[in-house]
């Protein structure tokens, strides 16, 4: 079977703002597995800007701007937008459920447009041909040092009436981190266009905009001091690209937040974020281990051996695109190691299992589901604190 030789090797992009990380692609990929692998892994960057062109003739119908995807939910979008002889601007910024329109001064929230779901459009012209059986969905067309080129049958049946036009569509990949880099399909006439581009990989870390107080979250304080939680949750919640203000009412805090937050985003970022190494038996009297809402059956806690502190602590991803935490921790080796294995564990429950002789001044953590989750944990350890705050709920202010 033909297959792509690419370098394994770290790979690095120099960006403005220095050398940017990029996933490293596995080595053993298939022509045939470039294209899903190319597009997966694209949508699960830190960061990216793209270039989004649309247009229907027959419609009278274009929109075509430029903005940047930052995970886990955000997106920012400047544009035109046209219909007929009707043209206005597009200044957009969208989280969650909500896109954000600019109002004169004020930043209003409204539910996702078709502008605010740009990725879900690119996403859709492609669906269909990514879940073809065995790659069978694209045709590779064309190869060069910097490029992979393939053909597919995009999805733009929504913008052709009656269904009577016929498509191309083409998917260039980077050859050297084997990311999507451009996204192209119309129509055979040309009566209908697409374009997503991409471009500055992982340059950024946050949507920018000025504050408007659109949702509120509660939390209940559980146990510490409240006044120390409030500080760190909104030090946490910086990190998390949601700037806030926070009041104190009816024994309530209540955080004002621009964009919305993800209910498990919420409720950890309120968790004390405390760190510990366990000595775990696969036999034993101790008890049984929190594996992050049930109880395991196959470790049994020895002992509390190490409680140490956490560095620093990043997001990346592994071979396959999936999301990992690596933590730098300040050197506080177990005090022994006469069990079978050690275990990290995060305000009590287990998140991976290392072997005795394992060093424990880098460690990554893979299991975690997604990235916002990753995101989650690391500000968590990041900025711990002693006390808990529930939360309550989220409400949209208007």
């Amino acid at each position: 079977m033909k297959r792509c030789v690419f370098s394994v090797v770290a790979l690095f992009i120099l960006g403005l703002a220095g050398c940017v990380r990029v996933t490293r692609p596995p080595a053993d990929l298939t022509y045939s597995e470039v294209p899903l692998y190319a597009w997966e892994a694209l949508k699960q960057q830190r960061s990216f800007g793209f270039d989004y062109y649309l247009a229907s003739n027959p419609m009278q119908f274009e929109v075509a701007g430029r903005g940047s995807v930052v995970l886990p939910d955000a997106l920012r979008f400047r544009g035109t937008w046209k219909l007929g002889e009707e043209e206005r601007a597009l200044n957009l910024a969208a989280a969650g459920d909500f896109q954000l329109n600019k109002e004169g001064a004020e930043w209003v929230p409204h539910p996702k447009s078709e502008e605010g779901k740009i990725l879900e459009q690119a996403d859709r012209v492609i669906r269909q041909a990514l879940i073809r059986r065995k790659g069978k969905g694209f045709e590779l067309i064309e190869e060069t040092n910097k490029t992979l080129s393939y053909s597919f049958k995009p999805n733009l049946a929504y913008l052709d009436v009656g269904f009577k036009k016929k498509f191309t569509g083409e998917l260039v990949v980077d050859r050297r981190t084997l990311l999507a880099r451009e996204i192209l399909a119309q129509s055979e006439d040309g009566d209908i266009q697409f374009r997503f581009a991409v471009g500055k990989i992982n340059r950024r870390r946050k949507i920018r905009i000025p504050f408007s107080e659109n949702f509120r979250l509660t939390y209940n304080l559980a146990w510490g001091r409240l006044g120390k939680a409030k500080s760190t949750l909104k030090r946490r919640l910086d990190d998390a690209g949601r700037p806030s203000r926070m009041q104190i009412r009816n024994g309530n805090l209540q955080v004002g937040v621009t964009f919305p937050v993800d209910k498990l985003t919420a409720r950890m970022l309120g968790e004390p974020g405390e760190l510990v190494i366990l000595g775990l038996n696969l036999e034993g009297v101790g008890p049984q281990i929190n594996t992050r809402g049930e109880l395991s059956d196959i470790f049994h806690v020895a002992d509390t051996v190490a409680v140490p502190h956490v560095k620093s602590a990043e997001v990346a991803f592994d071979s396959l695109s999936r999301p990992v935490l690596e933590l730098v921790l300040a050197k506080s080796e177990p005090s022994s190691r006469s069990f079978d294995y050690l275990g990290l564990a995060v305000d009590g429950a287990l998140y991976e299992v290392l072997a005795v002789d394992n060093p424990t001044d880098l460690i990554r953590i893979a299991n975690v589901t997604t990235y916002a989750e990753a995101v989650a944990l690391g500000i968590k350890l990041r900025k711990p604190f002693r006390g808990q705050l529930l939360f309550v709920g989220q409400e949209r202010l208007r």
